[in-house]
């Protein structure tokens, strides 16, 4: 486990305990770091609205209420951040670090606190309005959307059998959707989170998660 006494620090000390729980999400001022390329798409991951995440300032897994771009984590199954360096503990962009690394501060959390959720980047300001990446994605989430998925799951939780055949037919779909389109576009197959977001197979482990939270309170 993760620990650090923050009550006697006053500035950072590079331990890489931030880097380590999880990535930042981007706000609208890190857009150029995407336009530039310094955040690349494979570095990148899209939560869309409705899906299960957890709330860094709470500290509980909420649904998002809006779509977020996250810096991916280094591997599956861990947040830690992408560009985290394990070896040294620093951050393999510190110059070009997203806004909510440079506002962190882990002995005054209240700062990062205040803007965690304004301003925050969405696929409406990385794609171009028409463009046929924008219906592709379009098309996608009206076939796959959470809120869909995430309803049938809790049907099929509390009557087993009742919804089955309808969630293997949208993870079905999901799947080929995404081969297709990297097979057309010949795309790294890490950047399909950036534009699709994570799969719905992916997504069952914390929707369940989720959903039996709510029944055990």
């Amino acid at each position: 486990m993760i620990k650090n006494d923050f009550s006697t620090q006053n500035t950072c000390i590079k331990c890489g305990v931030c880097c380590q729980k999880n990535g930042p999400v981007l706000h609208l001022i890190d857009l150029e770091l995407v336009r530039k390329n310094i955040l690349a798409p494979d570095s990148l991951v899209l939560l869309r609205r409705g899906e299960p995440a957890m709330d860094n300032i709470s500290g509980k897994l909420v649904l998002l209420k809006k779509e977020l771009i996250k810096v991916r984590g280094k591997k599956t199954g861990s947040w830690t951040c992408f560009f985290h360096d394990t070896r040294t503990n620093l951050c393999l962009i510190h110059k070009n670090r997203p806004f909510q690394c440079r506002v962190m501060e882990c002995w005054n959390p209240q700062k990062i606190t205040e803007c965690y959720n304004e301003k925050t980047l969405s696929r409406k300001e990385l794609l171009r309005k028409g463009s046929a990446m924008e219906e592709i994605t379009l098309m996608h989430e009206e076939k796959c959307r959470v809120d869909s998925f995430m309803n049938l799951l809790r049907i099929e939780i509390s009557s087993p059998g009742k919804k089955n055949q309808e969630l293997n037919e949208m993870i079905a779909f999901d799947r080929q959707f995404r081969k297709t389109f990297q097979k057309k576009t010949k795309i790294n197959k890490n950047c399909i989170d950036y534009y699709f977001g994570r799969s719905l197979n992916e997504l069952i482990p914390a929707m369940a998660r989720f959903i039996r939270s709510l029944s055990d309170t």
